[in-house]
């Protein structure tokens, strides 16, 4: 099996994503391994607990359950302790929809109230499974007759490791498939997103395999750190080639007692209480799921808005909750505790397959040394009066420090290689471009009047469109590093420029002269995330809504907790609110609430520059985000009570009623085929902003 995985390696690196041919192999390995996992969490757990006296479960569980906490604590102090290794970071992030959604509930009733335990069986719900099989284990303890019921499921479990036993022969196939696959399909984008997570997820779990866990079993138990390491090795390598530790649930239980065996600590209770806890400790959260942890802090950390000390018992808490889930329910349960975008779940998901390189082995070397240590304060074995416990304590105390050392210096050096989050913005471009013009004031000819009345036929005969657009309106109209005016609607005025046939020109304008540029005709259609308002209404034409937009407020990042719930943003004694464009709304608020004071500014980086003469910035959350990524310091948050919506479209002339029309039909297609939804993905959430690069191989070098 390690040949497998180190072959498997090697021709990942060789052969690049050729190897990606190999993942349906992958695959169907892990289904085949699947098939006994079942039925041998029902029969062991039903045996296990069957045989068991009253008195003996109440005294292997309350041991076992003293265990858990121990694991758990010292666990979680390791994990909080390798947050401290994040280093400074220039944060900001393109905006994401979970900030307006509700925060996910997770479902405990049905997670672990087994009503069809045949339907947990075959949704995969463990943790119900495993409450049902516990239940009825332990109601055949007392029944007089259950050596008739148990005979038969012990012949069962016979014949499921005879299975498990035949598989495990085909275990190198694949596990050189697995580790082929993700070798030489993984992306250095996807390597480069979470390098300083992968390095903080390395270190820890470096430390919790090799030093903690196995330290911890030598210091207190007759296991020694160098047997310990030997009877997992098999159930530690696939766990690591597969990301799956389900499937070496039967190995990890054989490899226990088999080592009891061999070190004459075995019998009939210790063989019970290893096939009952195996699949407990699986259920209920382990050191290995919790490592995940990290991933919810490093979030917070990339967004700008790092865990709190005063946050961390709240979010153990809830970890400690979820986690009796499976992950994937757990991480965007947390993601959303803390308000982080839903889509930092898709960049873990990403790195899904390298995480469980670290999840999965750190869980097997963590059921090993629950199981290992139960059994021991069971039989009354657990001990510290000796030098090798002294030894062993001291060492993994002392190492702790190394270990974050390590992590804080590797991420020190790789923060500093990182792309900042302002160059990614500033370097996004407008993808396909009709021949244009940009210019920086309204030409004389324009201000006569006589080009007020636009229509289709006109813009297509002088084979020009001309469009209007706010400066510095991130991320609908802004000018890249290369100096390019690009944004959201710049992309789409390209598009219906070439959709006319005509060459596009761009025309800056300011807000409060919106009314009066279109209807002198100064250009023809206003675009740059216009809000489309009762207001103006009267006096120009709207679009059909090209999408809606959250309202929002952008503060310093320590002040953001001011502003958390409608009722904190409204008791202020005075509370100077800059905007661009709220005009209207901000009256009507400071109408009810005379401590508002709305403070009207050209534009949204008259904000930025000059930031201590107000409280806050309304702006449409896309933008706050958007700017969030310029300005790090700065974060963005919607008061929880005060969620609002806006429409935002295109303008034209109050009489050009025939551009109007062919702009919203226009439109129309436009939202069917899918440039719309491509335009948002990659302007407002950021999707395939960075160009991705082709895998690397040795092969590929070669031949260059």
């Amino acid at each position: 099996m390690l040949w497998s995985l180190i072959l498997g390696i090697a021709a990942g690196l060789l052969f690049g994503e050729r190897m990606a041919a190999l993942q349906p192999l992958g695959t169907g390995f892990v289904k085949l391994m699947q098939i006994t996992i079942f039925p041998y969490i029902v029969v062991s757990l039903i045996v296990g607990l069957g045989k068991f006296s009253q008195a003996q479960v109440k005294q292997v569980l309350g041991k076992a359950t003293l265990v858990m906490l121990l694991l758990w604590a010292v666990g979680l102090a390791a994990i909080w302790a390798f947050t401290l290794t994040l280093p400074k970071h220039d944060a900001g992030t393109f905006f994401s929809p979970a900030l307006v959604a509700p925060a996910t509930q997770i479902d405990f009733i049905s997670q672990y109230i087994p009503a069809n335990p045949f339907a947990s069986m075959a949704e995969g719900n463990v943790p119900a499974l495993v409450i049902f099989c516990i239940a009825l284990g332990m109601a055949l303890i007392p029944n007089q007759s259950k050596h008739v019921l148990l005979d038969v499921l012990d012949v069962v479990g016979q014949g499921l490791s005879v299975i498990s036993k035949k598989i495990i022969a085909l275990f190198p196939i694949g596990i050189f498939a697995m580790t082929a696959s993700t070798a030489g399909t993984i992306s250095q984008a996807e390597l480069a997103n979470l390098q300083v997570y992968w390095v903080m997820v390395i270190c820890l779990g470096i430390y919790l395999m090799l030093v903690l866990l196995p330290m911890l079993v030598a210091a207190i138990t007759p296991v020694k750190y160098r047997d310990f390491i030997f009877v997992l090795r098999n159930a530690w390598i696939t766990a690591f080639s597969t990301g799956n530790v389900f499937i070496v649930l039967p190995v990890i239980t054989e490899g226990i007692k088999s080592h009891l065996r061999k070190i004459k600590q075995s019998d009939e209770t210790s063989d019970h209480i290893a096939e009952v806890l195996v699949p407990i400790a699986y259920t209920f959260p382990s050191l290995g799921k919790l490592t995940t942890l990290l991933f919810v802090t490093f979030a917070a950390w990339l967004t700008g808005n790092p865990v709190g000390v005063e946050q961390i018992p709240n979010i153990t808490l809830s970890a400690m909750l979820s986690y009796f889930a499976n992950v994937h329910i757990a991480i965007p349960y947390l993601l959303d505790v803390l308000k982080i975008p839903a889509d930092s779940y898709q960049l873990y998901l990403s790195m899904s397959v390298l995480s469980a390189k670290v999840v999965s082995p750190t869980t097997v070397v963590y059921i090993f040394a629950f199981v290992f240590m139960t059994i021991f304060y069971v039989r009354k074995q657990l001990h510290l009066k000796r030098i090798r416990s002294f030894y062993y304590l001291s060492l993994l105390a002392a190492l702790l420090p190394a270990c974050m050392f390590a992590s804080f210096t590797a991420n020190q050096w790789l923060a500093k290689n990182t792309q900042a989050a302002d160059e990614v913005i500033a370097n996004m471009v407008v993808a396909d471009t009709v021949p244009a013009a940009v210019l920086n004031h309204v030409p004389k000819s324009y201000q006569f009047g006589d080009m007020a009345l636009t229509n289709v036929d006109v813009i297509q005969k002088r084979g020009l469109l001309r469009i209007g657009y706010l400066t510095d309106n991130v991320p609908f109209s802004y000018f890249n590093q290369k100096g390019e005016l690009v944004g959201f609607d710049i992309a789409l005025a390209h598009k219906l420029a070439a959709d006319l046939g005509v060459k596009v020109e761009f025309i800056p304008f300011k807000k409060p002269d919106l009314t009066e540029y279109l209807n002198k005709g100064y250009f023809d259609v206003a675009m740059s995330g216009l809000e489309i308002n009762v207001k103006d209404l009267a006096r120009v034409r709207f679009s059909n809504q090209v999408m809606t937009l959250q309202l929002a407020l952008v503060a310093k990042d320590h002040e953001l907790k001011r502003f958390a719930k409608r009722d904190d943003v409204l008791n202020h004694k005075e509370l100077k609110l800059a905007h661009v464009e709220y005009g209207a709304l901000l009256s009507k608020i400071k109408n009810s609430y005379p401590q508002v004071k709305p403070v009207s500014i050209p534009n949204i980086k008259a904000y930025f520059d000059h930031p201590e003469k107000y409280d806050a910035l309304v702006v449409s959350a896309e933008a706050g985000f958007a700017w969030s990524m310029f300005y790090p310091e700065f974060g963005v948050i919607v008061p929880k009570g005060a969620e609002r919506h806006y429409p935002i479209g295109l303008a034209v002339a109050r009489y050009n009623q025939d551009l109007l029309s062919y702009i919203n039909g226009w439109l129309e297609i436009q939202k069917a085929n899918g440039t719309v939804s491509n335009t948002y993905n990659y302007w407002i959430l950021g999707q395939n902003s960075q160009t991705r690069v082709k895998r690397w191989s040795l092969i590929d070098e070669w031949r260059e």
